[in-house]
């Protein structure tokens, strides 16, 4: 009985490793079980197999599973293509859930998000948080399309292969958040957040006051959505 709940506890502790982040949690039930194992019956050979086979494997699988998952996620996520004005720089907020925004529209089974001159978008759909498949393009008076970069902090830590320029022009990802009414635990909008810009560039945009007065327009426009719904 002994062997099979520290053989349990060994498997159920692998299959939690496989998940970096619940290492904390995988480790200990991980030592438990095995010192359950070797109080058992067990032969010495199949102790010694139950202990060492995990810890060898572990690694290897543990990046197959992240890689597997990463590709399964990505392709079963909110599909997303972000269209902003030719020659846009700067911060883009996209507020989701708007009755009065955007409506939603689908090109190849993408959704189309199309950010207007001011940076602004009130949106009808939602922006979903988890694994992304986003792209990003700027469009020019024609119509016509480019695809812009999409930039992260670790492309430019110095173990990254190939580090694009720190002038190289590309789309960050600001992350997202929502906005309450003063005093209050009442959502007044969900917002995502994206920022045009170069590496070099990225500390000329924290202008606080810039910053405030941008955050007046979108309370606005929010709050006229709002009185007309």
């Amino acid at each position: 009985m002994k062997s099979k709940i520290g053989i349990g506890l060994i498997i159920l502790s692998f299959i939690i490793c496989l998940n970096p982040y619940f290492l904390i949690f995988g480790i200990p039930t991980f030592l438990v079980g095995s010192l359950i194992l070797f109080r058992s019956n067990k032969n010495l050979k199949s102790k010694l197999l139950w202990f060492f086979t995990p810890l060898i494997i572990w690694y290897p699988i543990m990046n197959l599973f992240i890689f597997i998952t990463g590709i399964i996620g990505t392709a079963t996520a909110q599909k997303l293509d972000f269209i902003f004005p030719e020659n846009f720089k700067g911060k883009a907020i996209i507020v989701s859930n708007m009755p009065c925004g955007q409506e939603v529209e689908f090109y190849k089974n993408r959704e189309q998000i199309k950010i207007p001159e001011s940076g602004i978008l009130l949106y009808q759909g939602e922006l979903k948080y988890g694994y992304i498949n986003h792209k990003y393009y700027s469009i020019d008076k024609n119509g016509k399309k480019s695809e812009l970069l999409a930039l992260y902090n670790y492309m430019f830590w110095d173990d990254y292969e190939n580090p694009p320029k720190t002038e190289k022009f590309g789309v960050w990802s600001g992350g997202g958040g929502q906005k309450y009414f003063n005093n209050s635990n009442e959502i007044m909008y969900s917002y995502s957040e994206f920022i045009l810009s170069s590496k070099d560039s990225l500390n000329k945009l924290n202008d606080f006051k810039k910053n405030k007065e941008f955050e007046k327009k979108i309370d606005s426009l929010v709050l006229n959505c709002m009185k007309k719904n």
